[in-house]
């Protein structure tokens, strides 16, 4: 599995000009960033985000709410480059999501856009469980992945012959795994996506709130 990661993480370096190219003006997702960013009125609140690509999310939620916080991350050195260039003036840094749990700073949000499919099962709920553990009382996670079979997750080939390896969560286990977390899903979105190739496939969104509890924050 480690050799999948390993070269999933250099084709991110190796296709990060393209990246931006294809989805730093796409504006699909705009309805749910919105409701990401409205369920939380703290204007200035904190905001990290995993997986931030070429910083086209981060760009989005700064043009809804110019004052929020952002530290914005990815694995990819490229990545975390052209983000600091698209949104001059915010936090970036390079962080892979697997080690989170060593990252020990609260947030009023997270946002986690077409993150988990690049995750093996076991890291997907690993990476739910340690967002729940940063996540302040009522802090708001954004996940947002194709739903389908596990078993069909496999590597799919980019323009240049570059491989990330993808994987399908099934919607059922990531909303068990949100709710193990007292995480609670309060809006659920379907997007129909045009791919490269002309065909169609079905993103799924997710915002879910922690619950309040009796521990510590």
């Amino acid at each position: 599995m480690e050799e999948r990661y390993r070269e999933t993480h250099i084709t991110w370096d190796n296709i990060a000009q393209l990246y931006e190219e294809r989805f730093m003006e796409l504006d699909l997702y705009d309805d749910t960033y919105k409701r990401f960013c409205d369920l939380l009125p703290t204007p200035a609140a904190s905001v990290l985000e995993i997986g931030c690509g070429p910083g086209n999310i981060t760009r989005r939620i700064l043009t809804i709410n110019p004052d929020l916080k952002i530290l914005a991350t990815d694995i990819s050195k490229n990545m975390v480059d052209l983000a600091k260039r698209n949104n001059p003036g915010i936090e970036a840094q390079v962080l892979d999501c697997r080690y989170l749990k060593d990252f020990d700073t609260k947030r009023e949000r997270i946002i986690c856009g077409f993150t988990i499919p690049f995750l093996s099962k076991i890291d997907c709920t690993n990476l739910i469980a340690n967002c729940s553990l940063l996540l302040k009382e009522k802090g708001i996670l954004y996940l947002s992945f194709v739903a389908g079979d596990y078993e069909k997750s496999g590597f799919k080939t980019a323009t240049k012959g570059d491989r990330v390896y993808f994987y399908y969560h099934k919607l059922n286990k990531v909303k068990q795994d949100l709710a193990l977390n007292h995480l609670v899903v309060v809006d659920i979105y379907n997007k129909d996506f045009s791919k490269s190739d002309g065909e169609s496939e079905t993103h799924t969104v997710l915002v879910a709130m922690k619950q309040a509890s009796n521990a510590a924050e």
